[in-house]
């Protein structure tokens, strides 16, 4: 303790949503551990940002960081908080908890996209009660033994027992999982949240002019009316897809986002790493395509007139032949448009790869040691 009756708790998330996270929790966390885990002591939360928390997959790593750090701040307890997925004998590890080192590490990726914050907050307070209680016990010398803490589950999360290996290699007394198909998808989820693909929405600036530009001079062709109207929206929805799909692989072979490690030990996360960028580009390029969509229906709705429209067709138009048309145009600017746009801002649409972003997050810190 640094005074008596006071217990300093050390958030140390990496940079990015780990950080928000943590000053988030911050604020209320003094007060939810008083009402919580013990009113007689008073509650202090430091935030310490150190880019190395996100820059390993190893529980036990990032368990020693974090000890590391909470050491050299003079805290009582700490808690790292990372982006990068933790798997430990085949589990999707959501948190770890070592009341020999006094730390815990939560993997925020685990929790998934939706209602992050809340299920962050709830895991912590359980994290730093049994880090409180356990740390206290071991301090009066008498240790906990293995099965003494309450069992059950934090919300979707399981409480399992470590194997014994990582009892006595890593002193982690207390792991919790996110199970089964359902805690995969979250992991997904959150990894894509992690990369922030609304971010990458700026570089598209210049693909999406290019892309209007080329949409609004199909406008003026009638064969195209035409043919908006007669495709049908099968094949107006392959078109998108087959537009989306080029876009998305344009972008990921331009800008170098395969991941493709030489290092054995990275190699493993290859797939997973591959799949969440393929994501995040998506979902980054979903958007622009929305945008350029709706620029180019209010085109039309402008500049391409109802009665000669309708002359064309030879059959009474409504806002769903705009649609169409709209549909129509906005795939085929995709495709011979915006592919041959270069996208601003090449920093940002590169961190939407975890590996890339570890590298610089590692190139950063060697530089501010030097």
């Amino acid at each position: 303790m640094n005074r008596e009756g006071s217990v300093t708790l050390g958030l140390i998330p990496a940079p990015d949503i780990p950080e928000k996270i943590a000053q988030e929790l911050a604020s209320e966390l003094p007060d939810l551990l008083s009402s919580r885990v013990d009113w007689e002591v008073s509650w202090d939360v430091a935030v310490v940002v150190d880019p190395l928390t996100g820059t390993d997959q190893e529980a036990p790593e990032i368990l020693e960081e974090c000890r590391q750090k909470m050491l050299s701040e003079g805290w009582d307890l700490a808690l790292c908080l990372t982006d990068l997925p933790v798997y430990r004998d085949g589990r999707l590890v959501a948190a770890d908890l070592s009341s020999e080192r006094g730390v815990a590490g939560l993997s925020l990726p685990a929790m998934g996209a939706m209602r992050l914050r809340p299920k962050a907050r709830d895991l912590t307070l359980q994290l730093a009660g049994e880090l409180y209680e356990r740390t206290k016990e071991h301090a009066a010398g008498d240790p906990p033994a293995r099965g003494s803490q309450p069992r059950g589950s934090v919300g979707s999360f399981q409480r399992v027992d470590p194997p014994d290996e990582d009892m006595k290699a890593m002193d982690v007394d207390a792991r919790f999982a996110a199970p089964g198909a359902l805690g995969h998808l979250r992991l997904w989820s959150g990894m894509v949240l992690a990369n922030r693909p609304w971010r990458m929405l700026p570089a598209f600036k210049g693909a999406i002019a290019a892309a209007f530009a080329t949409g609004a001079y199909a406008l003026v062709i009638t064969t195209l009316w035409v043919l908006a109207d007669s495709v049908g929206w099968a094949r107006l929805l392959l078109l998108m897809v087959t537009a989306i799909v080029a876009m998305v692989a344009w972008i990921i072979v331009a800008h170098h986002l395969w991941e493709r490690p030489e290092d054995p030990d990275q190699q493993k996360w290859a797939a997973l790493y591959n799949g969440v960028t393929v994501l995040t580009v998506t979902s980054a390029v979903l958007c622009a395509y929305a945008i350029l969509f709706a620029l180019i229906l209010l085109a039309a709705w402008v500049f391409v007139p109802g009665d000669y429209f309708q002359s064309i067709l030879k059959h009474p138009v409504s806002f769903g032949e705009y649609l169409t048309l709209s549909w129509l145009a906005a795939s085929l600017a995709t495709v011979a448009g915006a592919l041959g746009a270069s996208l601003e801002d090449e920093e940002t649409v590169r961190k939407a790869s975890y590996g890339y972003r570890q590298r610089r997050r590692h190139e950063n810190d060697d530089a501010e040691t030097q």
